[in-house]
């Protein structure tokens, strides 16, 4: 899910560590520096970072309790220029909360972010990219809006079935930890996923986290009845699955976890400028 999720409980690298590491990589580019811009979605504002010129426009949808800072190993180490756009859904880091507490699908927070973008003046074609969570909803928004989406990259997808067929099923995820969080319900959530699992004809990739990086998780019992071995073993055939429905290729990290895009971030670097480059050529 992300590092609000005990599947893979973490803290992001710091500053000074994905300075190095884009460093490291040759290129530096990071949205650490920037400013959040306040934007008027219906009522309430998001935070949003906008940098950078050119087309499409890569538009980042983050994982469980994350704002744009998830991206910034990634960011660093894009080749392409092009404008970029993270943000923070409600109850994050900047942004307001939602007047209503009731759980969210992801259909109505994929219409939050299309809200954003409108707002925003920035109009596409997008190419989305998502991690976890935030990976199932930039898939819900490319299925919604098809015609604005130029190419798709999801960053170690949720199992978001995986949440109800669990002994102890998660029906409310805490979309981060203010105590104005939003939530999700996941329910509607897998029914949204699942709705949007076809292919969208455009450039897209599914990247995922390492084989065998499950059998590391410090919480077993959570996963009851299946071990985990299981549901590594889960995670990545539902990931071959997925990349065939949505005919999207697929690569899969050699290192780290759950977060490839700080682990790994030159492989979702990568995936992003091949989809960038691809979205960008001109159709026959």
């Amino acid at each position: 899910m992300s590092r609000q999720d005990t599947t893979d409980a973490r803290v992001l690298p710091s500053t000074s560590t994905r300075v190095s590491l884009c460093r490291a990589l040759g290129v530096c580019r990071t949205i650490g520096a920037m400013s959040a811009t306040q934007i008027d979605v219906g009522g309430y504002k998001l935070a949003a970072e906008i940098t950078g010129d050119g087309a499409p426009t890569v538009v980042f949808s983050s994982g469980l309790g994350d704002a744009g800072e998830a991206w910034e190993a990634t960011i660093a180490a894009l080749k392409s220029s092009v404008q970029l756009v993270t943000y923070a859904r409600a109850g994050i880091g900047d942004s307001d909360s939602l007047a209503d507490s009731t759980p969210r699908s992801f259909g109505a927070v994929a219409e939050e972010l299309h809200r954003l973008l409108a707002a925003a003046d920035i109009t596409g074609p997008y190419v989305v990219v998502g991690h976890s969570i935030g990976a199932a909803i930039a898939q819900v928004f490319a299925a919604q809006w098809p015609q604005e989406v130029a190419g798709l990259v999801l960053v170690d997808p949720s199992d978001v079935q995986l949440y109800l067929d669990i002994e102890k099923p998660k029906l409310v995820m805490p979309d981060g930890d203010r105590d104005d969080h939003a939530s999700f319900d996941v329910k509607l959530g897998a029914e949204d996923a699942a709705a949007s699992r076809r292919s969208l004809n455009m450039p897209s990739v599914v990247v995922t986290s390492r084989v065998g990086r499950w059998l590391e998780s410090k919480t077993p019992d959570l996963w009851r009845p299946f071990s985990l071995d299981a549901v590594d073993k889960r995670w990545q055939s539902g990931h071959q699955a997925l990349a065939a429905d949505l005919g999207a290729m697929q690569k899969v990290a050699e290192v780290g976890g759950h977060y490839v895009q700080n682990d790994q971030p030159e492989l979702v670097a990568a995936a992003i400028d091949e989809v960038v480059q691809l979205a960008a050529r001109p159709s026959l």
